[in-house]
């Protein structure tokens, strides 16, 4: 935690000093309201705005979908800009015929009053602007609009008009978006290495979904920067705010569906339910793409923040990390809200990832360990099964009880069990001693008949009887002096194989 905290807000400083989305500043003051009124195939220019059915509207919610309008923009100059060349430039999901001052200076498909007469036009372009055609003060904008392709109805369709310096639309998109972009390489190796991982049998499931939430959050990223990468009708705008939608959910229920997995196994399908049910509902309550993909990176994790705090009493350091961790990334979320799918999101995430790595990695090691550990144990297993059926000798050890020496020969021991710096003697005769030594002292120095069968119990294999697995993999082994002890899980093919 104390270094995912700085690397997140450092990438997320990096994003908020990224440059704006536009490399020069509007060259007109652009008024908040906007003339609107119905279109008809036959204008050939823009009539006079005087239509009943006419409305002010603000700029932000002019919809041309399902119809054929005009909006007319006042632009006001208080000097026309003589340094650079100008542009109109229009980003929405619509065809548009623009004019300036009664002049016509850009088609963007063909608007119409159907879809059959309708040509989709780009989702963004910019229509040269000649300096000739602006004075000094108001200039009438008149732009004529129809969306009636596509498979969406946005709450927002129309994202900007604007008269600023002439430059690709492509490009002031990338010069929004390729901060972004630098994470890209990063989710890449993330899910390779996942994937690498989770196919050596390590962690495997766990492994699995980081990969899917790399490759998800890469996707993302790759469908968000298309609008700077190609230049698009405007109906494909569709299917790039339902895949990003449908990316997001798909991270989001994968970070959460990691967290279940990770601290509560026993119930963790009913739990994936529940936050599958949260991405669901994220998806279908708002009204707004950006609403849902947003609330669609918000409800899961905060979901699963609430499974990794019921998990404090058993694992109170691992689980408040997590929560800390997810909701600092739904805070993000929340406070960045506006341009947090495209700016903060994807640092966000690989900070995130970054945190999930280290504990994942950490997993990784811990297991490892343990595994040769097992091993190690299995090996010197196997060497003393091979020895047992020609192994009959015979150890002494002295114990001291109560004052006294007891001599306690090794045939008399049915099996030991570890505690701490003693071992508890348990004999065939159900006497019990305690002797100051450790098991793996012990295994060296009892004959080879005596068999490590778990991290705590050393067992007499001359007195066993039968053994027993378990559904979970472990086993009980069965003595003839009555005795049960428990099997690794491990260890148990071998004590298999050796009573065969």
């Amino acid at each position: 935690m104390r270094f995912f905290v700085p690397i997140l807000f450092a990438l997320c400083c990096a994003a908020w000093s990224a440059p704006p989305a536009s490399a020069q500043s509007d060259a007109a003051v652009h008024r908040q309201f906007v003339t609107v009124c119905p279109a008809s195939q036959a204008d050939s220019v823009p009539p006079a705005p005087d239509h009943p059915d006419c409305q002010q509207v603000p700029r932000w919610t002019i919809d041309p979908q399902g119809r054929h309008l005009w909006a007319y923009f006042t632009l006001t100059l208080d000097e026309v800009p003589a340094n650079r060349p100008l542009g109109l430039s229009v980003s929405a999901k619509a065809s548009s015929h623009a004019y300036l001052n009664g002049v016509k200076i850009g088609e963007n498909g063909q608007p119409a009053d159907d879809r059959r007469a309708e040509k989709p036009g780009k989702m963004d372009v910019i229509f040269p602007v000649p300096a000739d055609l602006l004075h000094p003060g108001d200039n009438a904008l008149a732009v004529r609009m129809s969306s009636h392709s596509g498979w969406l109805t946005l709450s927002s369709p129309v994202h900007r008009v604007a008269l600023d310096g002439y430059q690709s639309p492509q490009y002031r998109m990338l010069n929004w978006y390729w901060p972004s972009f630098l994470t890209f390489g990063a989710f890449i190796l993330g899910a390779l290495y996942f994937l690498r991982t989770a196919s050596l049998g390590r962690q495997c499931v766990p492994s699995l979904l980081l990969a899917l939430m790399s490759t998800a959050a890469a996707l993302q990223l790759l469908v968000e920067v298309s609008r700077g990468l190609l230049d698009y009708n405007y109906p494909i705008h569709d299917l790039r705010l339902i895949a990003i939608a449908g990316l997001s959910a798909t991270f989001g229920l994968t970070l959460a569906t990691f967290v279940i997995w990770r601290f509560r196994p026993a119930i963790k399908w009913w739990l994936v339910g529940g936050a599958a049910a949260c991405t669901v509902a994220a998806l279908v309550l708002p009204s707004g793409f950006d609403a849902k993909s947003g609330l669609a990176l918000l409800a899961p994790p905060l979901f699963a923040t609430g499974v990794a705090l019921s998990a404090v009493r058993t694992r109170l350091v691992d689980a408040l990390v997590f929560a800390g961790c997810l909701l600092l990334f739904a805070s993000i979320n929340l406070f960045a809200a506006g341009q947090f799918l495209d700016r903060y999101f994807y640092f966000a995430i690989a900070a995130l990832m970054l945190f999930l790595f280290i504990q994942q990695a950490d997993a990784f090691a811990r297991e490892e360990s343990s595994r040769q550990q097992e091993q190690s144990r299995a090996d010197r297993l196997q060497y003393v099964i091979d020895r047992i059926e020609t192994s009959d000798a015979v150890t002494f050890l002295s114990v001291r009880d109560m004052g006294r020496t007891h001599r306690i020969s090794s045939q008399d021991i049915a099996y030991i069990k570890g505690a701490g710096d003693f071992v508890e003697l348990v004999l065939t005769s159900g006497e019990t001693h305690l002797h100051s030594a450790t098991l793996n002292d012990l295994e060296d120095e009892l004959p080879a008949y005596f068999l490590r069968v778990h991290r705590s119990y050393i067992a007499n294999s001359k007195l066993i009887e039968s053994l027993q697995r378990n559904a979970s993999g472990t086993g009980e082994l069965r003595l003839h002096s009555n005795h049960a002890l428990p099997v690794s899980r491990r260890i148990m093919p071998k004590i298999k194989a050796a009573l065969q």
